[in-house]
């Protein structure tokens, strides 16, 4: 009797990338923007992988401090 053949996916939709990240969809839509994690594709609508596994690792390695949100006003020096 032979096995069935499994293959590993290597891009995933923002709904596969969140599941396998162990996140809901509107908390790794978030991470993706203030982490700037790569997307790929055509359409630029998939995630490798290895980033995901490399974000997963190592978070900060990702993070843009120009995308982190702020709250209330911003001290403007002149």
């Amino acid at each position: 009797m032979s096995r069935p053949i499994t293959v590993e996916r290597q891009f995933y939709t923002q709904k596969e990338a969140a599941e396998y990240c162990g996140y809901c969809v509107v908390t790794f839509r978030q991470f993706a923007k203030d982490y700037e994690i790569p997307k790929c594709g055509p359409k630029r609508d998939r995630y490798r992988k290895e980033d995901l596994d490399d974000f997963m690792t190592n978070p900060t390695s990702f993070h843009n401090p120009v995308r982190t949100r702020r709250h209330g006003h911003a001290q403007v020096v002149v």
